[in-house]
């Protein structure tokens, strides 16, 4: 979560490590102001907006009962400001258990020593937890926006053992709770990353919900859900949660959440805010100072003095603040809004003229706001694992996103473009207008070409892109051709030779005065007796003036209106200025522009 690639990054070897850098006292100024940034009211008041109602809290045993028997108030200090905050926008928490004493499983996540889960081994720390547990309940026993308890994060029982001291070390903490706490609800996750549920039926306690966490698999693959359905929530009539997924693609959250809510199941998804992270709901940035920390402990570089630690230590806390992140557009829509599948939304609120960043591609699933061969990862945690984002970078989608500097500035491109591959966005202009589009594009390969599609009709191209001799430099800067943009537009970027990366669009208006066109002026009926249907051609949104005049050269008859790009059409009910009737006779048509205009002889016979 903090790309701490130290040894087994466990909270306390984090802790140690970053003591080791900038002492103890300096240390502790860290984290309380990591902790103070990370959830805030602006976050809260952000995730009920979305529309999420649930939120799912980690806990570490250590914050409620750092030594067997002994409780302290800091977990209710760092938890009820969050609860407050919860009440007022109507979300319920969970509370998980994450790191249990002597630790549930040998992850770095669960704070153990990576050799031992020691929570099965040592019954003194079975009896801690069920000690925590009392505790917690006891101060939220009459809380109501408490949902549950979730009393393990992901247990896994050490070989040698049996799932009787999985059981045993529930009932236990189920017991311990129920002398305080009779009415919230208690959430059991199974064995081995909370899936496998064997020793742990029937339910053991009347308020019990059965969980497991999903990440593995491919979104088309659903009989797997039958298992859990069939033989927990079904026989033994208890709902089901998930309390954790993800770490996928959008297009993979949005078709496990149906077939999650199909199945009357409840989900978390894993996580809400982390590091540079693509999967989660909000990012927050590595900046240089932070850097500097991450490279020490890889080894890359020497050991920064104190100052300089506890400097990039803090402009990470200070990074992780609501205001800092970046917020994962397409995964909350995928998450939360059920046309994500079938409707594309405009990515900001982009006005031509100007530069469109290629990663502001609409909002939607695959084949509605773009299309790529691989918007998935099916094989998570195993050898065939496969990037559904090759850059892994910005955006959550199959589109593959990389990321270059430019005068120490960090830049994304869309790249990695396979034959077919395309990208949609929506334009919704201030004002009508004319442009000229151009790509900044950049290749190593010779042949690739690029399409543009306008409202999923007319088409530019194909057009050659260079070969620039980089791929992330050398960037080369292509015409696609003259657009009119008059209101709500969709351009479609195709790909008919991958190959290439794409930077930007770039919307450059155009001065259509210089640019000549031919109207196609025509008019019928001609001769007319009432009315005559005027129709001509232009190549942009622009004003036009129809002029009409009689034989001896006086106007008559004039209309300003403004062209659209295309066939354009107007009613003349044979009549002058003034709506007075007008005599037989040869009349002349005058269609004119900024840059055009034709002639057309008119015949009116009474």
């Amino acid at each position: 979560m903090w790309n701490a690639f130290i040894e087994h990054a466990s909270t306390t070897n984090l802790e140690n490590a970053i003591e080791d850098l900038v002492g103890v006292e300096k240390k502790e100024q860290f984290f309380n102001l990591y902790r103070k940034n990370y959830i805030t009211e602006k976050d809260i008041v952000f995730l009920a907006k979305e529309g999420f109602n649930a939120l799912r809290i980690p806990l570490h045993y250590k914050h409620f009962s750092p030594s067997p028997n002994v409780f302290i108030n800091e977990g209710f200090d760092l938890l009820d400001p969050i609860v407050e905050l919860c009440k007022e926008n109507n979300i319920y928490l969970i509370l998980d258990m994450h790191a249990a004493p002597g630790a549930q499983n040998t992850n770095d996540f669960s704070d153990s020593d990576g050799e031992t889960a020691k929570l099965f081994t040592q019954y003194e720390n079975q009896i801690w937890l069920a000690s925590t547990w009392r505790y917690i309940a006891e101060h939220y026993a009459d809380e109501p926006i408490i949902a549950a308890y979730d009393l393990l994060n992901e247990p896994v029982i050490p070989w040698g053992y049996g799932p009787e001291v999985l059981k045993s070390i529930y009932v236990r903490s189920i017991d311990s709770i129920r002398t305080v706490d009779p009415n919230h609800i208690v959430i059991i996750e199974g064995n081995w990353y909370g899936n496998d549920h064997t020793g742990l039926l029937p339910p053991f306690d009347d308020e019990m919900v059965y969980s497991f966490h999903h990440y593995i698999g491919s979104s088309a693959d659903t009989n797997w859900i039958h298992q859990y359905t069939t033989n927990l929530s079904h026989q033994y009539n208890v709902p089901l949660w998930i309390g954790e997924f993800g770490e996928n693609s959008n297009s993979w959250a949005y078709n496990k959440i149906n077939l999650f809510e199909d199945n009357n199941i409840g989900w978390s998804w894993w996580n809400y805010k982390s590091i540079e992270r693509i999967s989660s709901l909000l990012s927050y940035k590595i900046n240089s100072d932070y850097q500097q920390v991450i490279d020490y402990w890889e080894g890359k570089i020497s050991k920064p003095d104190t100052n300089t630690a506890y400097q990039g230590l803090i402009s990470m806390a200070e990074s992780i603040h609501f205001d800092s992140c970046h917020i994962n557009q397409g995964l909350i829509r995928a998450l939360i809004d059920t046309s994500f599948n079938t409707v594309k939304v405009s990515y900001g609120n982009f006005q031509p003229p100007g530069l469109l960043p290629a990663t502001s591609y609409d909002v939607g699933n695959n084949n509605i706001a773009y299309f790529d061969n691989q918007i998935e990862d099916p094989s998570k945690f195993s050898p065939e694992t496969k990037s559904w984002n090759n850059g892994w970078s910005f955006r959550n989608d199959g589109v593959d996103i990389g990321s270059t500097y430019i005068n120490n500035k960090k830049i994304y491109f869309v790249g990695w473009f396979d034959d077919g591959e395309w990208l949609s966005y929506t334009i919704n202009p201030e004002n009508p207008g004319n442009f000229k589009l151009s790509a900044e594009v950049a290749s190593f390969s010779n042949g690739t070409k690029l399409s543009l599609e306008v409202n999923d009709s007319s088409m530019i191209g194909p057009i050659n892109i260079p070969n620039t001799n980089g791929w992330s430099s050398g960037w080369r800067i292509v015409s696609l051709g003259n657009i009119t943009i008059e209101n709500e537009t969709t351009l479609k970027i195709k790909a008919n030779v991958g190959g290439f990366n794409l930077k930007s669009l770039i919307f450059t208006e155009l001065d259509i005065s210089s640019i000549p066109m031919n109207l196609n002026l025509r008019c019928h009926p001609n001769p007319a007796n009432s009315m005559i249907t005027i129709n001509w051609e232009s190549n942009f949104s622009l004003d036009t003036e129809i002029k009409i005049y009689n034989i001896l050269g006086r106007l008559i008859f004039e209309k300003k209106i403004i062209s659209i790009k295309g066939d354009n059409s107007f009613d003349w009910l044979i009549e002058s200025q003034n709506y007075n009737t007008i005599p037989s006779g040869i009349y002349l048509l005058e269609v004119k522009t900024i840059n055009s205009s034709d002639l057309k002889k008119i015949t009116y016979l009474k």
